[in-house]
């Protein structure tokens, strides 16, 4: 997962996974998205909690009223009525996500984790529900960022913790990676006033990224990976 922005989920650095989601979430039962360890509780007799930062929208976010809204939110409350429990909703930053499910301190994160061996280690995931890529930002113009390459030596930015940032570590060794998970300018904000060379974040942020830059930014060709939510 990688720094946030609303977004819609098509465009050319992502795709959606051939899957229906009621199927998908009769097969799972008590598990869903990251699971964290069985409750000693039988199932009904307490809420289902689920954690997420609610900041991704169209997957998660919060109305005017700060009611949870988005597919994420839909997927979790079918899983509740499937489970014959009522739903609680647990806002934390990303950062602290899995290890809440570890500590046992929520029943499954839902915030489009995306799957790492090294987080497989620590918590289950359900199968893939989203499938998009890795995508690096970079202005536009002449002298900018065009290749992998180009970025050797450059400021790459990725939110602290995130699949971006295992990326970037793996894919641009030489780039000079900026982890943060800094509030105030988004990471396209950054970009566009110079305090970074190049951004790397999940499709479907990078695609709102350029599409609302009015020109200003656009994608490097080649993503970094492939990235899938679950």
């Amino acid at each position: 997962m990688s720094p946030r922005a609303d977004r819609s989920v098509s465009g050319p650095a992502s795709r959606r996974v051939a899957r229906v989601l009621a199927l998908f979430l009769a097969s799972l039962a008590l598990a869903a998205c990251v699971a964290a360890p069985p409750p000693a509780e039988a199932p009904g007799e307490r809420a289902l909690v689920v954690a997420s930062d609610l900041d991704n929208m169209p997957f998660a976010g919060v109305d005017e009223d700060g009611t949870p809204r988005g597919r994420d939110v839909e997927m979790m409350q079918a899983l509740a009525r499937h489970m014959g429990r009522e739903l609680s909703w647990k806002r934390i930053p990303f950062e602290t996500l899995l290890p809440s499910a570890q500590a046992g301190l929520v029943d499954v994160v839902c915030a489009t984790v995306g799957i790492t061996p090294e987080r497989a280690e620590k918590v289950d995931f359900s199968e893939t529900y989203f499938e998009t890529v890795i995508a690096v930002l970079v202005r536009s113009g002449v002298g900018e960022p065009r290749r992998w390459s180009d970025l050797d030596g450059k400021r790459v930015a990725a939110g602290a913790g995130t699949t971006s940032e295992r990326a970037v570590r793996r894919v641009l060794p030489d780039a000079r990676g900026i982890y943060q998970n800094k509030r105030g300018l988004s990471p396209a904000e950054r970009l566009l006033v110079g305090d970074v060379d190049a951004v790397a974040m999940d499709g479907p942020n990078a695609d709102a990224a350029v599409a609302a830059s009015a020109g200003a930014l656009r994608l490097l060709d080649t993503p970094l990976s492939i990235e899938r939510y679950a």
